[in-house]
């Protein structure tokens, strides 16, 4: 709900409550957003702060790079099959790389939650990229009641892409837990804090340009679940 007239802070605690034993969303407002550069350190900040965390990706396309990736902040405790079970070689949107491949997209996947305090899940390409012909990546969160975190560009067209992605999530009822801008150093600390700024007041949600404070507000949201 915007409020009028109120400033709104800096950075502050997800507005969603995170429990222990939950998934959250990693969405991209585009492909190659840093997903899973923020999925990774969020993984290791966590751990580091005593909580088990784990991260997965569902559909991939192209190669297993982001996956190994995600293997490695773990120290190797899921194997590349556990963290990506759905995968195509051709590096295009999963409903077209399938269909060239003559398979079929896989909706109902397994996933380890059981086995981590929390399970960071990400997603591949944009928000509305297709899985199938009737199913986007939104659509496929959406059926999962997964909260997201939202990963963006901190630099130009941040601001009309982040708004594009958080109007779709609320459309479909996905509960926002915060955005994070990424590759401040490449749009300069200026930028980066002014478009922080003008995310904050339009979409009255936690911005965040720093992977550890995110990291510690998930963290600080998983100890108050459990009081």
């Amino acid at each position: 709900m915007k409020v009028e007239g109120r400033k709104p802070k800096a950075e502050g605690r997800p507005k969603v409550e995170i429990r222990k034993g939950a998934c959250v969303f990693v969405a991209g407002t585009d492909t190659g957003v840093g997903k899973t550069f923020v999925s990774a350190e969020v993984v290791r900040a966590l751990r580091r702060a005593g909580v088990h965390a784990g991260a997965v990706k569902p559909f991939a396309t192209g190669n297993r790079d982001d996956a190994r990736v995600l293997q490695a902040a773990m120290d190797g405790e899921l194997t590349l099959k556990e963290i990506n079970p759905v995968f195509f070689r051709r590096p295009l949107a999963p409903m077209v790389a399938a269909r060239l491949e003559k398979k079929r997209v896989a909706l109902r996947v397994k996933l380890p939650v059981k086995r981590f305090d929390l399970l960071l899940v990400e997603g591949v390409g944009g928000w509305l990229v297709p899985l199938t012909e009737r199913v986007t990546v939104a659509d496929w969160v959406a059926r999962q009641g997964w909260p997201i975190i939202i990963v963006a560009r901190a630099g130009l067209g941040t601001i009309n892409h982040t708004l594009l992605t958080v109007e779709s999530a609320r459309r479909r009822g996905v509960k926002i837990a915060g955005v994070i801008l990424n590759d401040v150093n490449k749009a300069g600390a200026a930028t980066a804090r002014r478009n922080a700024a003008v995310l904050r007041r339009l979409t009255r949600l936690p911005v965040f340009l720093s992977v550890e404070k995110l990291a510690g507000k998930v963290a600080a949201s998983l100890r108050d679940a459990s009081q």
